[in-house]
């Protein structure tokens, strides 16, 4: 754990989950796709907003594909639609045959 992302948990955390918060960022980084380890874990704490469980939901969406997490980093207002809007408007956009927004260009399984 580098001393930036510890200290971005000692900003958005109390003192008695830090070693938890550590510990739940710490699985991030882990699988050979899961790049950028200390940019994506600066990611999910900002957009998690000091909120455990949404760290815990965006450590998740990191595992499965970190470019998201960075996007909503960089772009927080759409980190506050859910996934389910998002997705309806993403399909919306395709059957319109319009672009979707910058970042959500590819194709998503679900």
């Amino acid at each position: 754990m580098t001393a930036d992302v510890q200290t971005a948990i000692r900003a958005s955390f109390p003192e008695e989950r830090w070693k938890q918060i550590e510990s739940l960022l710490d699985t991030y980084g882990s699988a050979p796709h899961e790049r950028e380890r200390v940019r994506v874990q600066l990611a999910i704490l900002k957009i998690s907003e000091g909120d455990e469980d949404k760290l815990r939901a965006h450590v998740a969406t990191a595992k499965k594909d970190y470019r998201d997490v960075l996007f909503w980093a960089d772009h927080p207002d759409q980190a506050k639609i859910d996934e389910r809007e998002r997705e309806r408007i993403l399909s919306a956009l395709r059957e319109f045959g319009a672009p979707p927004p910058p970042g959500n260009d590819r194709n998503k399984e679900k």
